[in-house]
């Protein structure tokens, strides 16, 4: 059996992580990694949730913020068992800040295969044209 040394120092990642430190995140939760694209007629975020189902998410829209959460699971495997535990499913909590040109009532999302995607149709933009007269 090969072992593999374990570099224990701090590195710059670390540095940075601890720069952008966010004190508002709840202890135990984690910011899932995300991508977010741009469609024609929408933005699409995708979160990276393994180990959660659809079940598990709690979605909301306050003051034109979107949250994504999602409770902390309990393993069913105790600690004393464990040989090594690298993860855990700590919970989910994330927010994002969306432009006022979203169709807040179209708003949907899915869950396939550990991948949480939220659309978000942009509104239809209507443009005011209007001669004004000279006096």
């Amino acid at each position: 059996m090969t072992l593999v040394r374990f570099n224990t120092q701090p590195t710059f990642s670390n540095v940075l992580d601890q720069l952008f430190y966010n004190p508002e995140q709840k202890k135990g939760n984690c910011a899932p990694s995300v991508n977010i694209y741009n469609q024609e007629s929408s933005f699409v975020i995708e979160l990276a949730v393994p180990g959660y189902a659809k079940e598990d998410f709690n979605i909301s829209l306050e003051q034109q913020t979107l949250k994504i959460s999602a409770e902390a699971k309990e393993n069913e495997i105790t600690d004393d068992k464990f040989l090594r535990r690298e993860f855990t499913l700590s919970g989910v909590n994330r927010s994002f800040a969306l432009p006022k040109n979203i169709d807040i009532e179209n708003i949907s999302a899915d869950f396939s295969n550990g991948i949480l995607k939220v659309t978000l149709p942009r509104k239809q933009e209507t443009i005011v044209k209007k001669e004004i007269s000279i006096s």
